[in-house]
């Protein structure tokens, strides 16, 4: 009785041995056959994408044609027959004569120069007024002559002015502009000044007073019979 239970007790504990080994090796059997499949997942090359083709369907109708270029309108060719309109001729302006009252303007350099009405020899002294002599060329010389005679005169006296309102001038600036018109008496005497006023009133002041006393110092020679006015414009520079 004995030995049977001990034969019963060893039979179980070897089956269940053979039990827990058939259970290990299935399952390092299923874990061989899951690596093999991964790896032969992992191997195999990706299939390539589809590429999918876009196919554009046209319309119906076809675009419009282009508009046409626009027609170029033939220029008109002068003919043979047509000539130039003749240029414009301006007309020749008139000189209009000096009024005998107007002033003798003297603006230019100082100095005793021939003047350019001196042509022509004169030969005698000629005391002023129409001519009884030469007939009508005598009569319209006359005025020629008589402007030629003062602004003579006035390139005479230009310098004998300038002199002497320059040692009469008091002014604080080194140089000044005088314009005046000047009336003289048949003896040379200097009737009156009329100074023509600048944007300074302290050099008009120095000015005038200089031509009052020149008008007061000064006697130029005697004139020409009928002397006008005459105006000079003089750049003066103070001697005190």
């Amino acid at each position: 009785m004995a030995g049977l239970a001990e034969d019963s007790l060893e039979r179980p504990s070897a089956g269940r041995r053979i039990a827990v080994v058939a259970g290990v090796l299935a399952a390092l059997l299923l874990l061989g056959a899951l690596a093999w499949w991964l790896k032969g997942q992992l191997s195999t090359p990706s299939a390539p994408k589809r590429q999918v083709a876009r196919i554009s369907i046209l319309p119906d109708t076809p675009p419009p044609p282009p508009p046409p270029p626009p027609k170029e309108v033939p220029r008109p060719q002068p003919s043979d027959d047509t000539k130039p309109p003749p240029p414009d001729v301006a007309p020749k302006p008139q000189v209009a004569p000096a009024p005998a009252d107007a002033p003798i303007k003297m603006e230019g350099a100082a100095g005793s120069g021939d003047s350019p009405f001196a042509a022509g020899n004169v030969s005698r002294e000629y005391q002023g007024g129409a001519p009884t002599i030469g007939g009508t060329a005598a009569r319209s010389a006359a005025p020629v002559v008589d402007r030629a005679r003062q602004q003579l005169y006035a390139s005479t006296t230009r310098p004998l002015l300038r002199e002497a309102i320059e040692r009469h001038l008091r002014a604080e600036a080194t140089e000044l502009t005088a314009e005046f018109t000047l009336w003289l008496a048949a003896d040379g005497a200097i009737s009156r000044f009329e100074l023509v006023p600048g944007t300074d009133a302290q050099a008009d002041a120095a000015l005038q007073a200089a031509l009052d006393e020149t008008r007061r110092s000064l006697r130029l020679p005697a004139p020409p019979n009928a002397m006008r006015p005459m105006r000079f414009k003089l750049v003066v520079q103070p001697q005190g």
